[in-house]
């Protein structure tokens, strides 16, 4: 199997995707075995679906008042090729805010964001049969996957009982394979790119008309951004620079279009084109 999947997809990495799969327990693993040439990378499932009980001084006069529902789903590295990967591991569960037992059963994390100054236990009660009127959904996927970078976006979303309207936010990992860390800004950018960078997500912003909450020269770079098999998507958090009605603020650049910034070798390392093919195109 391993020699039809290197011939299929050409290139040494091999991505083992486990929505494919539906069974339970261990069915959840798909595996490929190691020939010697290939960096295997397997994910297993994880889903959760449970009811969490707020503090007493908490509770609501109201049906669901004192119960918060919380789901979950994702995709987690259980191994990159030889790699120590137990600090990536850790970064993803507490993204996904799910603490995985091992086998088949995970269970929603109360002990990190947003939850931890919240007081929540959680019950046996079934999720199903059981209202409650605070909500907390949260999906963590595996938006890229090459022989290079591998990654992960997750999405959350959480209604508190009462309130005017949800919210939501969106964050990445994204993790070098070669490296076998998590990848920051520092690690893409040659050093003193801030004020370059800066100046062209301020010229995006200007261009695409977003509607801001502070003054332009305010802006700054977000915490977020993926890189994608183009370039780099920044994010910017709901409220962070935009009114809630904006929704997340995304940025999108062709590698090209930062490659004066990009630190020596990271183009032709993470990006599918080269400056060449840019420049005659």
């Amino acid at each position: 199997m391993s020699v039809s999947l290197k011939k299929l997809f050409g290139f040494g990495t091999v991505c083992v995707l486990l929505s494919m799969a539906s069974c339970g327990g261990e069915g959840d693993r798909k595996v490929v075995e190691d020939d010697g040439s290939m960096c295997v990378v397997e994910f297993e499932e994880y889903r959760y679906d449970a009811v969490a009980a707020v503090p007493d001084s908490d509770v609501l006069d109201m049906e669901g008042g004192k119960y918060w529902r919380l789901t979950g789903n994702g995709m987690l590295p259980v191994r990159i090729g030889g790699k120590d990967i137990s600090v990536l591991r850790d970064s993803l569960e507490r993204l996904g805010c799910v603490l995985k037992a091992g086998g088949s059963h995970s269970a929603p994390r109360l002990d990190g964001a947003p939850f931890s100054d919240m007081g929540l236990t959680l019950t046996d009660l079934d999720p199903k049969n059981t209202k409650a009127c605070s909500t907390t959904c949260n999906q963590l996927t595996v938006a890229l996957c090459t022989p290079e970078v591998i990654v992960w976006r997750d999405y959350s979303y959480s209604y508190l009982c009462l309130a005017a309207h949800g919210m939501y936010n969106t964050s990445f990992v994204n993790y070098s394979i070669s490296e076998g860390k998590i990848l920051s800004m520092s690690d893409i950018m040659k050093p003193g790119y801030e004020a370059g960078l800066t100046a062209l997500l301020r010229q995006k912003i200007t261009e695409e008309k977003v509607s801001l909450l502070v003054p332009l020269e305010e802006v700054g770079i977000p915490k977020d951004f993926e890189i994608t098999p183009q370039g780099i998507r920044f994010m910017y958090a709901l409220y962070e620079i935009a009114p809630y009605v904006e929704g997340e603020i995304t940025i999108d650049f062709d590698a090209y279009e930062l490659e004066e910034l990009l630190a020596p070798g990271v183009f032709s390392r993470y990006f599918s084109v080269t400056p060449d093919q840019n420049i005659s195109e």
